[in-house]
């Protein structure tokens, strides 16, 4: 669309004004017409390039004809502007091209400064900018439920408060219940693990997304045990079914159990969750039990009706929610439903670091800039004469001001042409760099595409205008009389304190990047060295899921102890242990508790996160145990209750005694648990995540569907994959190895926002360094230059070479350390703006402030002892010649 607005240029005013806003949305139409027909794009654009120019031309044309004299008048005028223009541009390449040297480090210096920008715009544009790919996206919401005298305003929602909601609410068009699930696929090739999705049946309704092929679900396919239907998801379609357009009502087993697919979404469908391959409907009714309150599971998903506001959707949802917690006094007191619009809840989280990342390179372009200014203003010291004739002879200020301007544009314009080939690098480097797991919806559409290229050339025009500005200034503001005579060229004609002031600037702002990128170097620093409370070397891990329909009971019991024993049985294994939910997993659970003895304050819950375990999952994982025991193959389902608490828990429910030998009840149960054991705290959302109260149970009396195995081996772990997968087979060759990961690859992946973020900033820190190294020798250089002959005279009155270099040391070394004063304090108030992606690390951090401090008054010294040498080496008498 923004390409059109330009075509739509080739008309005059009155046009556009008149029937702009129509001629566009035809145009909007018949574009979506022909992507969806699959008919050429290109040859849909040469027609409406050809459309434009002949009737704008015709329109322009027709309105010349009714004006007459003014129009000629007009294009007279126009006419001698383009001359000038031209022989504008002319000049310019003549300079351009007869100063290669001063003009590769310009194009240069430029393209790293908007390749940047336009990498990380490319970022902003698609993540932050663009509208969801869905109908009418500013009406769809999340809603969670939200416990706010825990402080907790987004928690997943029980199946039983999700139907209260559905029915009671006033101002929701349709709502949708999600919750992320594992499939073994059997059938259709090689056995494979799918992540998947079980949906309430208006989940696709909600989103208004309509299948390429088939349906989506019905409303009475939420029975439980019938209507066995799934959904595809288009790559799977591809990869699994060969594109197969028959394959709507082709049966398929999934977890063991026959399957029909009723649907393939389209190509252009994108969830924030992109692993997601299949789709199933969500078991809402016909269950053998009521619907649980107190287990939270889902996401829920909402489409407002039309006119309602984000506020009045709240309110509702706060009378329902009271409405609940005096229904159901023991599992909703106090809460309720927080509703977030869609766009939020996908941006809110990445918003902050991705402005940070178009700060830091919107800095790095203003250093590009100080360095090119600085550049231009000393080839118009160098051109003082020329510019003096030219204006003697007639030129006026806006002319010599619109030369100088056409030149710096050229050189910006070019430069962000180059910057395109670092963009595209950029771009690769950002897909690189997005931690994986993470739900990024528009990370798949980074690319220099219309928007991107516009913005690029935008910026570059006001870039150029931006650093010609200065020597623009220069060249209109000189006094002609003086920069005739030959005393002409001394420091003072070119403004020595303004280029010193540029150089002072970009110090200045190279010092806030470089205490940005410390700081979260500190931080990343400051999160590896967290305790994790287990190990993360020599251990792999892999996800086991036994579907219920083959595995009922016991039988699935003894499947894991198999399964277990075989895999000890691999040489090099030293233990082996599995858990439900694995640390830094980003999976959890949590329930409600009572402790024996225990009298909670009013309004605050007791609940814990179980964790079912196999009885060397501690030793395996290394956890180490605080007091009591750990658990015996004893520990059976038959065998009293027994359960291990974590040192947070410890703390919270037994301050004043140790809590082995005291008892805990697990919400919805009537039987007592026995605590036998303390553990060491785990850090099990990230290591830079405050600890949870945990209660390890045994896995015959917690029996849970999947268990991820941890595998402990002195060699690399690794190297087991193949051996594990084939000790699989053995017990089932039905069932598929998936997630099969080192638990140093584990905990890799949950700092990888960190790690990406500091990456990036650390990245165009380096650069602003390098850039402001830059400015600081090419100024100092040329001072010296200029000063040559007041060295001369000052070597002829008796200073001495090193007299000479302390001056030149002195004033290079004085436009660091007054950067670095304004940088330094700039930073500190910057950075407590994001001191939520700081870990442990203070914005006034010493360490940080004193590297940066160290760091560029050493780049600073380098920078300037080239220049520094080469004016002790000036000889008096050919410097007093010249």
């Amino acid at each position: 669309m923004q390409l059109y607005r330009l075509l739509l240029l080739c008309f005059p005013h009155r046009i556009r004004r008149e029937f702009g806003p129509d001629m566009a949305r035809m145009f909007a139409a018949q574009y979506s017409a022909t992507r969806t027909s699959g008919r050429s794009l290109a040859a849909f654009w040469l027609r409406a390039v050809g459309d434009a120019l002949v009737h704008g031309g015709a329109e322009r044309l027709t309105l010349a004809a009714a004006h007459g004299r003014d129009v000629i008048r007009e294009a007279r005028r126009w006419r001698w502007y383009m001359h000038a223009l031209v022989q504008d541009i002319r000049h310019a390449s003549r300079l351009i091209a007869g100063q290669p040297g001063v003009t590769f480090i310009a194009l240069l210096t430029m393209a790293l400064g908007l390749g940047a920008n336009t990498a990380i715009f490319s970022a902003v544009d698609s993540i932050l900018l663009r509208p969801l790919p869905y109908d009418d996206p500013d009406r769809l919401a999340v809603v969670w439920e939200k416990r706010p005298t825990e402080g907790v305003m987004k928690n997943v929602v029980a199946p039983a408060d999700y139907l209260d909601w559905a029915r009671m609410n006033t101002v929701f068009e349709a709502t949708a219940a999600m919750t992320t699930i594992t499939a073994d696929l059997t059938g259709a090739g090689e056995p494979v693990r799918l992540p998947a999705a079980a949906v309430s049946a208006a989940f696709f309704d909600v989103l208004r997304v309509r299948p390429a092929l088939g349906r989506s679900f019905r409303s009475e396919e939420a029975r439980a045990g019938l209507h066995r239907v799934i959904v595809l998801g288009y790559g799977l379609w591809q990869s699994r079914f060969g594109s197969d357009p028959n394959v709507v009502g082709r049966k398929v087993l999934l977890n063991g159990i026959p399957h029909e697919v009723v649907g393939v979404l389209p190509h252009t469908f994108e969830f924030p969750d992109s692993t997601i391959e299949l789709w199933a409907p969500l078991p809402l009714e016909g269950l053998s039990q009521p619907l649980s309150r107190s287990n939270h599971e889902l996401t829920v998903y909402a489409r407002m009706k039309p006119g309602v506001t984000i506020e009045q959707a709240r309110a509702d949802m706060d009378r329902v929610g009271q409405q609940l917690s005096a229904a159901y006094p023991d599992t909703n007191r106090r809460h309720g439903a927080w509703v977030v619009p869609l766009r939020e809840e996908l941006t809110g989280p990445l918003k902050g670091s991705l402005f940070l990342l178009l700060g830091a390179v919107g800095f790095v372009l203003l250093i590009a800039c100080v360095n090119v200014a600085n550049l231009l203003l000393a080839r118009a010291a160098a051109r003082r004469r020329e510019v003096a004739v030219r204006a003697a002879l007639g030129a006026g200020r806006a002319r010599l001001i619109g030369q100088a301007l056409t030149e710096s544009v050229m050189l910006s314009l070019l430069g962000g042409a180059a910057g395109l080939l670092v963009a595209r690098w950029g771009i690769d480097l950002l897909r690189q760099l997005a931690p994986a797991g993470v739900p990024v919806l528009g990370l798949d559409r980074l690319g220099l595409d219309a928007r991107v290229l516009i913005f690029s050339f935008v910026l570059s025009l006001a870039t150029g205008v931006l650093f010609g500005l200065l020597p623009a200034w220069q060249f209109a503001s000189q006094d002609l009389n003086d920069a005739l005579k030959d005393g002409g060229r001394s420091p003072t004609g070119i403004r020595r304190r303004l280029r010193l002031t540029l150089v002072v600037s970009e110090i200045a702002l190279a010092s806030l990047l470089l205490v940005g990128a410390g700081l979260l170097l500190r931080s990343f620093q400051s999160v590896l060295g967290a305790e994790a409370g287990f190990k993360t070397g020599g251990v792999l891990t892999t996800l086991i899921a036994l579907p219920e329909a083959r595995y009922p009971g016991d039988r699935k019991l003894a499947t894991y102890e198999q399964i277990e024993q075989r895999f000890r049985s691999i040489p090099g294994v030293r233990s082996v242990g599995a858990i439900n939910v694995l640390p830094l997993s980003g999976r959890d659970g949590r329930r409600g508790i009572v402790v024996e003895g225990y009298e909670p304050a009013p309004d605050t819950p007791t609940r814990a996160h179980p964790r079912a375990v196999t009885p060397d999952y501690l030793r395996t994982m290394g956890i180490q145990l605080s007091a009591g025991r750990g658990f015996t193959a004893d520990d059976r389902a038959n065998a009293p209750l027994v359960g291990i608490v974590n040192e947070t828990m410890a703390r919270r429910y037994w301050p004043e005694a140790s809590p082995v030998g005291k008892r805990v009840m697990l919400a919805g149960s009537n039987d007592w648990r026995e605590v036998v054991g303390v553990v060491r705290d785990v850090r099990h959302w990230g290591l830079d995540r405050p600890v949870n109260p945990e209660m390890y149970l045994p896995l015959p009396q917690y029996l849970t569907n999947g268990l991820t195995v941890v595998i402990a081996t002195d060699g690399d772990p690794a190297s087991l994959a193949s051996a594990v997968r084939e000790q699989l087979r053995g017990v089932d060759p039905d069932l598929p190895l998936s997630n099969v990961r080192t638990m140093d690859e584990v905990a890799r992946r949950s700092v990888a926002a960190r790690r990406a973020g500091m990456l990036l900033l650390g990245i165009f820190g380096l650069l602003a360094l390098i850039l402001a190294a830059a400015g600081i020798y090419g100024v100092m250089a040329h001072l010296v230059a200029l000063r040559t002959s007041e060295i001369g005279v000052r070597m002829t009155l008796g200073a001495q070479p090193r007299d000479v270099m302390r001056l030149v040391l002195k004033e290079g070394l004085l436009q660091a350390v007054l950067g670095l004063a304004i940088g330094l304090s700039g930073a500190v108030l910057l950075m407590r703006s994001f001191q939520t992606m700081l870990y442990e690390i203070s914005p006034a951090d010493p360490i940080t402030l004193g590297a940066v401090v160290v760091l560029l008054l050493s780049t600073a010294l380098i920078a300037c002892i080239v220049p520094a040498r080469r004016a002790m080496r000036v000889d008096p008498v050919m410097a007093l010649r010249q």
